[in-house]
């Protein structure tokens, strides 16, 4: 099948499935809070978003509005140490916060809007992902983050894809994000949008199926 025919058959899976809903983030994007923004994108690698990363940027948002710029958020990291800000444990991720921040301010972005006009020169997405753990996802979520339709793909989209009967994996990530975007495309539907319902969908079946396991479930 080309990426036509897959993303049909992806779009007929969804009209399929009773449970399915197209479903708004839980916190508008963009952020309009650069702070939030970065520590959203660099976070949520490998983590629980709801409860780890969800947490951390609604704090940022409402306790620290002047965070909003790339430079207001690099100034609130010299009065505060990140490892508290963020109160997080290792360094390794507070570390990738802070080259994005640097990088960001050689760039001159300062807000969503001039990241989403910088992310659109592929050259640019070369630069970010030459920064330790910024691969293809991340500077795909760093789009959705400013505003840019597009799907960033993980675990869960590729699994909900291989349910709709397309085989494929996160090493041929690039076809799962023209399949998911595709699928958008020929629904009517924001690309970020059904990345973001995709996502919720196959989080909750994951939640749903570890309660079950542990016997809390109904």
């Amino acid at each position: 099948m080309n990426i036509e025919e897959k993303a049909k058959t992806l779009a007929n899976y969804i009209d399929r499935l009773s449970d399915f809903k197209i479903v708004l983030p839980d916190i508008p994007i963009p952020y309009s809070h650069m702070g939030a923004t970065i520590t959203d994108a660099i976070l949520q690698a490998g983590t629980t978003w709801e409860t780890v990363v969800k947490p951390r940027i609604q704090k940022l948002i409402k306790k620290y509005p002047d965070a909003k710029t790339t430079s207001g958020f690099f100034n609130l990291l010299k009065q505060i140490n990140i490892n508290t800000l963020l109160d997080w444990n290792d360094s390794d991720k507070p570390n990738r916060i802070l080259k994005v921040i640097s990088l960001f301010l050689e760039e001159k972005i300062e807000t969503e809007t001039d990241l989403k006009s910088w992310l659109n020169n592929d050259l640019n997405i070369t630069k970010l992902k030459k920064l330790r753990g910024v691969k293809n996802k991340t500077a795909d979520y760093f789009k959705i983050l400013s505003g840019i339709s597009t799907s960033a793909v993980d675990r869960h989209l590729i699994e909900f894809i291989n349910k709709a009967g397309i085989d494929i994996s996160l090493n041929e990530y690039s076809e799962a994000r023209e399949i998911i975007n595709k699928t958008a495309e020929q629904k009517g539907i924001n690309k970020s949008l059904l990345d973001h319902s995709i996502w919720k969908y196959m989080s909750e079946k994951k939640g749903k199926r570890k309660l079950c396991k542990r016997g809390h479930s109904r």
